[in-house]
């Protein structure tokens, strides 16, 4: 670290008050992890800009920017300098990353399969460009491997890390958008989990929609884990996020011997329905319902709402829909069941549905029935419905690929990354210390 800090006051004096230039340590850098950013050689008190941009799988252009003053030395350094204006405020060495906004307003969410991607940063003053520099995020380990899984019915990504010895293995389960969630499985496995991206609905071969998916196919995804040669059958967690989540804790709940940790993302403690203009059973175990669904207090099919300039806010229809204690308790998932730790994570501006509430009343029914399990809840005040992977670009509005219909998901982008870099680092040490040895 001294020797870093002394190259850095080197090229200091080098560049200082000539041909300005961006200093990135490291340039190659993991997904996950904070960088330093500089620039050096400019004018003292030089107003600049700076612009990041990265395209993403889909094509799609993502930017953002923000504008300093240079020091006496002439010098911008992101984890010490607030910019006066720009796509963040504070003083944040990774504002830039998270702040990214899509230049289309038609973009759904920020799409990456990769295993990593490549982001421009460039300098201006005014309109002239001064400096640029490419830099590389890498979202997998090289020692990963990613093999496409779609046997016995079953649609998903195994990541497998290189090991001698069986490994502990991770299920990631994504919401209601359909999508597998790859950069969070791929990240999760860099720490050395077997990580399966799983599908449920949506893709070739599975269900069109979230509509009566039989939970026998994640029993058949179990089992196909267990007889994988390099899975540690006595070590495998489940990892949900929203609809995930909520599945994550029934199958925790039906299966408890086979699971042996769970992280619950923004879940929901009751069971809801599936997306249908007609309510129907988003789960089915033997062909029959686990128990009535919940019903929140609208009908999403016939809203009014739901473009990008009055989008939906489902946040105090779905507190509604509580007032119906009956039904509501009823559809409670029967978390007494589970056999494992749990974690816990919700944003306290969920507008998508109060997964903050619903978190307390997971704890509450856990403490009711007598259950030993360890359970940690992770509650942010100010995040959303989009705590993820942190550093990750995200939009507070969001357009559902399913419904095709605009959400508010509640919270800001800054307020979510806090979020997402706290929780991360509790997922990957919840995973450590529940599943390795």
């Amino acid at each position: 670290m001294k020797l870093a800090a002394s190259l850095i006051s080197l090229l200091g004096l080098v560049f200082a008050f000539g041909e300005p230039s961006f200093i990135v340590m490291p340039e190659v850098s993991w997904g996950d992890r904070e960088i330093s950013l500089k620039v050096m050689g400019l004018q003292p008190h030089e107003s600049v800009r700076l612009e990041a941009e990265l395209i993403d799988n889909q094509n799609r252009t993502w930017v953002s920017s923000a504008s300093f003053l240079a020091t006496d030395r002439g010098e911008v350094d992101l984890s010490r300098d607030s910019p006066f204006e720009g796509s963040y405020k504070g003083i944040d060495p990774m504002g830039l990353f998270w702040s990214m906004q899509p230049r289309s307003k038609e973009v759904i969410s920020f799409a990456t399969r990769n295993e990593s991607h490549s982001m421009s940063l460039k300098l201006f003053s005014g309109d002239r460009q001064r400096a640029s520099k490419e830099i590389v995020r890498l979202l997998r380990a090289p020692h990963v491997e990613r093999f496409p899984l779609q046997k016995d019915g079953l649609v998903g990504i195994l990541f497998l890390p290189h090991s001698n010895e069986p490994l502990p293995a991770v299920m990631t389960l994504g919401g209601s958008d359909g999508e597998i969630g790859e950069h969070r499985a791929q990240m999760l496995a860099s720490y050395g989990f077997a990580t399966l991206a799983l599908a449920y609905f949506g893709k070739e071969g599975l269900p069109s929609g979230l509509q009566e998916i039989p939970l026998e196919y994640f029993e058949k995804a179990l089992k196909w884990l267990h007889a994988h040669p390099l899975i540690d059958t006595s070590r495998i967690g489940l990892y949900g996020v929203s609809r995930g989540a909520e599945l994550a804790l029934i199958l925790g709940s039906l299966f408890p011997h086979a699971i042996k940790s769970i992280v619950a993302a923004l879940p929901s403690s009751v069971i809801y329905p599936g997306f249908s203009l007609i309510p129907c059973n988003a789960w089915l175990y033997q062909n029959k319902a686990l128990a009535p669904f919940a019903l929140p207090s609208f009908d999403l099919f016939l809203c009014t709402k739901g473009s990008l300039s009055n989008p939906l806010a489902l946040r105090k229809s779905i507190i509604s829909g509580m007032k119906d204690q009956q039904r509501f308790q009823e559809a409670a998932i029967p978390v007494e069941n589970l056999l494992c730790p749990l974690l816990l994570i919700s944003g306290g501006d969920d507008q998508i549905w109060p997964s903050d509430l619903f978190s307390e009343q997971i704890l509450q029914r856990l403490k009711e029935k007598g259950s030993s399990i360890s359970c940690e809840h992770l509650y942010y005040p100010k995040a959303g419905h989009q705590i993820s992977v942190p550093y990750w670009p995200g939009c507070t509005l969001y357009k559902h690929p399913q419904t095709q219909l605009w959400f508010n998901m509640g919270g800001t982008p800054q307020e979510d990354d806090l979020a997402s870099r706290d929780s991360w680092k509790k997922i990957i040490r919840f995973f450590q210390n529940t599943l390795l040895p």
